[in-house]
């Protein structure tokens, strides 16, 4: 039997590795009773899944995993276990069952949704967005596996968005992520201090959802 949830991870556990959070879920499966799916060999592990992995620094708001259970188990019984002990910061916002014919998390999702929160400072924002979607190029330096190289981001940047809160603002970017063109959330970061941003009034950077872009729509890893 499989199994996808979407999960929180809030501020408190924003700077925990890929490999911290793998430990903290295996850790709960385990304090919850979960009759999960062993893999086979000599060193067995939790046949589980996080899907993209959260950057170290941010929190997500809907990030996804897969696993396996070896025996059935209800969706619902399942969150409500596993919230049951996940530490504060952290829970399962839903779970499902997966149908044998439905694609891996890192098959699927090819988009990604981060907001940066900058104090208000009346239009900036609004026109670096508009000026930046019209540039034909977005270049700046690779902070992926090719570092230092240079690298245009245009064709990853679908969409950005201003929205104003409590004297704060919200700049929300959609980009890809994934094969064949991953866009990280520093690399906009530095776009956007190179057309004049200043990085260090920056309050907080987090990723607000992970997505199917198909033909301009946006859908969930959720079936």
């Amino acid at each position: 039997m499989r199994l996808r949830s979407e999960f929180y991870v809030g501020p408190e556990l924003k700077f925990l590795s890929a490999l911290d959070m793998m430990h903290l879920m295996e850790r709960s499966l385990r304090r919850a009773d979960i009759p999960y799916a062993l893999s086979e060999g000599f060193n067995p592990h939790i046949k589980l899944s996080m899907g993209t992995v959260l950057p170290v620094g941010l929190w997500g708001k809907k990030e996804y995993m897969d696993m396996e259970l070896r025996t059935a188990m209800g969706a619902d019984v399942f969150t409500d276990q596993v919230n049951a002990v996940l530490p504060p910061g952290m829970f399962i916002n839903k779970s499902i069952v997966l149908a044998d014919f439905q694609p891996a998390l890192m098959k699927i999702i090819n988009a990604a949704s981060y907001g940066f929160i900058w104090p208000f400072s009346g239009d900036y924002f609004t026109n670096l967005a508009a000026e930046l979607m019209e540039r034909p190029t977005l270049m700046v330096k690779s902070r992926g596996k090719k570092k230092h190289i240079d690298k245009d981001l245009k064709k990853g940047i679908y969409k950005i968005e201003c929205k104003i809160y409590d004297n704060v603002e919200y700049v929300k970017t959609l980009v890809a992520v994934g094969d064949p063109l991953n866009i990280r959330y520093d690399e906009i970061l530095d776009l956007f201090v190179k057309y004049g941003a200043s990085a260090g009034s920056l309050i907080n950077v987090y990723r607000s959802g992970n997505y199917i872009f198909k033909n301009g729509e946006l859908f969930s890893p959720m079936p």
